[in-house]
């Protein structure tokens, strides 16, 4: 029965999460750690704001990687 329900769904049964987005857009630029680790800790607090799931993912996750770039004062790279 559980494969049945996961064929019709075409094993498509999780959608991608902000930190997971953040992984990968730091992953791909090349951020520093601390940058990551503040990115991370943005979007943790993110999810659990209601107010905030009107927004996409990626939209949450490359907002809260510019912020914590700004706010450590690195330079983005553009």
């Amino acid at each position: 029965m559980e494969y049945n329900i996961l064929k019709i769904l075409n094993f498509d049964v999780t959608t991608p999460s902000s930190l997971r987005f953040v992984d990968f857009l730091c992953k791909y630029s090349h951020a520093d750690s601390y940058v990551r680790y503040l990115a991370t800790y943005i979007v943790e607090l993110s999810l659990v704001e209601y107010k905030l799931l009107k927004y996409q993912p990626s939209l949450l996750a490359s907002s809260a990687i510019y912020l914590s770039n700004k706010i450590l004062k690195n330079k983005l790279e553009g």
